[in-house]
């Protein structure tokens, strides 16, 4: 990889610390910061035009890795904006950390190339940001990805189940809600390897997926297995009638595997090893 700066964004959240601890040496990482300082960061508030075309300025990147992680409109599709604009003026194309929840979920299996039709908001203000990176600089990209997994440090999954049985109260997991989770790490270092693809071997949309389609409650009895929880720390619930989120999100990675090589672990293998202490992390 020739040697490049890359401006990342959402640093200090989960993606983000993966992404600074994968990052391949030819890389020289520069933080957007907001409310956490980070060493050698450059600070700005993404919401803000103005704030934002100034941070990118002073940092001069040859690409920007857009890993954010927001709930609200303004947080994904007005810092989305301004990030492309900011990044059309140095001409730094954009990697853009999108989700799995631009689809319905609806059981059908998604390839990289097909439309998106979300059911919640998230889904939406999402799409509308990925329409704003693909009409920027030439050679920015999507990459969509599930459910994150990491134990080290914990996601938000193990820290809600780690919580509740310290406070001897259940946490509840859908037991028809299915998604496909990955590894942080490996999902990080895929990253990579879409940002050192050439502008035209890198530009649209990529799938991250997991090996294995699971419930949120499966997935939680993994969880309980690796943090050394007793069974009775989480509960089985189905999806309430009338609530709008996607049931069976179901990717596919026919350019991930091709061009990247993206084959992930199973996720049920890593957290037994991780039992074990035989491997610590995600």
């Amino acid at each position: 990889m020739t040697r490049r700066t890359v401006l990342l964004t959402g640093a200090s959240g989960l993606l983000g610390t993966w992404l600074r601890a994968t990052a391949p040496s030819a890389v020289d990482v520069v933080p957007l910061v907001h409310r956490t300082p980070l060493p050698g960061g450059v600070a700005a508030d993404l919401s803000d035009g103005p704030s934002t075309l100034d941070a990118v300025g002073r940092a001069a990147p040859d690409l920007v890795v857009h890993a954010a992680y927001a709930l609200d409109e303004a947080s994904i599709v007005d810092a989305t904006a301004n990030l492309v604009v900011a990044s059309g003026e140095v001409g730094a194309p954009v990697v853009l950390v999108s989700t799995d929840a631009v689809f319905a979920g609806d059981g059908r299996a998604r390839a990289e190339d097909d439309e998106p039709d979300p059911v919640a908001d998230y889904g939406r203000w999402k799409t509308t940001a990925e329409h704003a990176v693909l009409g920027g600089v030439t050679g920015s990209a999507v990459v969509r990805l599930p459910l994150i997994v990491s134990l080290d440090p914990l996601d938000h999954v193990a820290t809600r189940i780690r919580d509740g049985a310290a406070a001897g109260e259940p946490s509840p997991w859908f037991t028809d809600e299915l998604r496909q989770p990955a590894r942080a790490d490996e999902l990080a270092r895929a990253i990579w390897r879409i940002v050192a693809l050439d502008g035209s071997g890198r530009a649209g949309t990529w799938h991250l997926p997991g090996p294995e389609r699971l419930s949120r409650f499966e997935i939680a009895e993994r969880y309980v297995r690796a943090l050394g929880l007793s069974p009775d720390a989480i509960a089985g619930a189905p999806t309430p009638d009338g609530l709008a989120r996607p049931r069976d999100l179901h990717l596919t990675a026919p350019r991930a595997r091709a061009a990247i090589a993206w084959h992930p672990g199973r996720v049920l293998a890593h957290w037994r090893r991780a039992r074990s202490g035989e491997c610590a992390d995600g």
